[in-house]
């Protein structure tokens, strides 16, 4: 009788390591694809779209959303015809960069290109986007080689508020193990959405040092271990002037680093816009 109740209790345990085997329970929610954006658009429309939460599929452990049931029956009936490359984690983390080595990353739907009738989202615009689609040939070849073992990694995981910003701050795992943190485009908004210092230079840069804080803080981390960072300024002259206050809350720039003039930031009250990374561990 022992020895067939330990046998009994063998196959329970045997059977519930199966069904963990198996994949995530269905309390565990599936990733998001996109942001939810419609990967069909795309190439139907020419244009990022945001999809609806009525019009989802499910395809490689994730959540698809379209804008209309047409396009969600075109993307169930062939898949790898729209779905953006490296599942849609972002095609430039895939090639590394002067900061961080492949990885996979959350992406920004309206970064994005069409190369040889594939779909590729990137989580910064910017320079550094428009350097891959320059040598995209040469890029697709190392990122196709690269998802082989980036598909593995961690995925990344996005830092809520108080951090804000285009695109959210995410945490990343770079391919040998470190995690870093990629604080999305800041601007001079406070807390509420307002603007900060309208044509005021060394206000806006302030408000922007004290959002960057609210992200590294919210992280774990800190100015210190700031690896990289982009700012566009309206007017370079004057964003000079006040280097001082720049790394007051930045910190030394690094060697990587760029500023570069943009007359026209995403509003005409902006002057200043940066973009960080910063190293966790």
């Amino acid at each position: 009788m022992a020895e067939h109740s330990g046998r009994w209790w063998f196959a329970v345990a045997f059977s519930a390591l199966l069904l963990l085997a198996a994949g995530p329970s269905r309390g565990e929610e599936a990733r998001l694809a996109i942001s939810g954006y419609d990967p069909v658009a795309y190439f139907a429309d020419g244009k990022p779209v945001p999809g609806q939460s009525e019009f989802e599929h499910r395809w490689h452990n994730a959540r698809w959303r379209f804008a209309s049931a047409a396009h969600r029956d075109s993307f169930a009936g062939n898949p790898d015809r729209y779905a953006p490359q490296y599942d849609g984690y972002c095609a430039g983390g895939m090639t590394g960069a002067p900061f961080a080595g492949p990885h996979k990353d959350t992406v920004d739907p309206e970064v994005w290109t069409i190369v040889d009738g594939k779909l590729y989202l990137a989580h910064f615009g910017g320079p550094l986007w428009d350097e891959w689609r320059a040598k995209a040939a040469e890029n697709i070849k190392q990122a196709d080689a690269s998802w082989k073992f980036v598909k593995d990694q961690a995925d990344p995981v996005s830092v809520g508020p108080p951090c804000r910003g285009r695109p959210p701050a995410v945490i990343i795992t770079t391919s040998d193990g470190k995690r870093e943190l990629m604080i999305g485009s800041q601007v001079a908004l406070d807390n509420d959405g307002n603007i900060v210092g309208k044509g005021d230079m060394r206000a806006q840069i302030e408000q922007i040092g004290k959002n960057v804080d609210a992200c590294l803080k919210a992280a774990g981390t800190s100015k210190s271990n700031i690896i990289w960072t982009e700012t566009y300024v309206a007017n370079k002259e004057m964003f000079l002037k006040y280097a001082d206050v720049w790394a007051n809350y930045l910190g030394p720039k690094q060697p990587a680093s760029a500023a570069l003039e943009k007359p026209q930031l995403a509003n005409p009250d902006f002057l200043v816009e940066i973009r960080a990374v910063a190293l966790l561990n």
